[in-house]
């Protein structure tokens, strides 16, 4: 008998998997050259384009500088897929929920991110964008390293990707959205196949 669950999570990860090798076409790429531009494994790569892996949001943000997309070009559906955009991510550290994507004057992505509980701050490497955060429950001390800020339920700040920064939530765990915003360039287009 086959495993929903399971089946959902393939589908999934071949749909990351042929967004990947799409936009590695489309720039020319070859799965050494994205490897070496992108500090990710040649190894790791060709799992994730086959299937086989469970990327990060890092590892995604990562893929998307060099590639010029967005994390979101990689969730969303190839076209003709039955494949549901609203899925789990993980990292660094964090548990995101990806939920929406739109472009205007920008994209914009929607995520849903629980910070745990930790004795430590989680540390992310920097992205392209502008991060938006308005918690929605709990407390945490999030933004740049070196001026971070605390913010409670109800509560929004945002800061720029481009320093490393962090997300702290030591008296338990917290929920936010985290509003992603890129900036529109040619390749940012919403109807990316």
């Amino acid at each position: 008998m086959s495993d929903p669950l399971g089946d959902a999570a393939d589908s999934f990860a071949l749909n990351i998997g042929k967004r990947i090798r799409y936009f590695r076409g489309l720039r020319g790429l070859s799965l050494s050259e994205l490897s070496r531009q992108s500090s990710i494994a040649k190894g790791t790569l060709s799992r994730l384009e086959s299937g086989q892996g469970n990327p990060t949001i890092m590892t995604l943000a990562s893929l998307a500088l060099v590639l010029d997309v967005t994390p979101s070009d990689f969730i969303q559906s190839m076209p003709g897929s039955s494949t549901s955009d609203a899925r789990s991510l993980a990292g660094p550290g964090l548990q995101m929920l990806f939920i929406h994507r739109t472009v205007s004057n920008a994209v914009w992505e929607l995520y849903e991110t629980t910070i745990p509980a930790l004795k430590e701050p989680i540390v992310s490497k920097t992205h392209r964008g502008v991060e938006h955060l308005l918690m929605l429950d709990g407390e945490a001390e999030v933004g740049p390293i070196n001026g971070p800020v605390w913010i409670k339920s109800g509560q929004h700040t945002s800061f720029a990707g481009d320093v490393p920064h962090l997300y702290w939530s030591p008296k338990g765990p917290s929920r936010l959205y985290l509003m992603m915003e890129y900036p529109l360039s040619e390749s940012s287009q919403d109807d990316k196949p």
